[in-house]
């Protein structure tokens, strides 16, 4: 299979996906969608195979500072810093 039938491949499996999700499905879709798009633009393209990161650390990563997002939030929330 060439890049190009695979490729049409997964967007024809990407529509059907699509017509059978609801709008707020449509939304969660569109916005994975768009961070790969700025991750692309900041980083290139996404290339799992030839990546060498560890992808469990990463997540485990990215899981952390997430925590502390929402602690941050969650605090000014509280204390009526917004």
């Amino acid at each position: 299979m060439t890049p190009a039938t695979a490729r049409e491949g997964l967007e024809r499996d990407l529509d059907a996906a699509c017509e059978a999700l609801g709008l707020d499905e449509l939304r969660v879709v569109a916005l994975v969608a768009k961070r790969l798009v700025l991750g692309r633009k900041a980083y290139g393209a996404l290339d799992i195979l030839g990546d060498r990161r560890n992808w469990k650390i990463e997540a485990s990563e990215e899981a952390l500072d997430c925590a502390v997002y929402l602690a941050c939030e969650s605090i000014r929330g509280e204390e009526g810093l917004r």
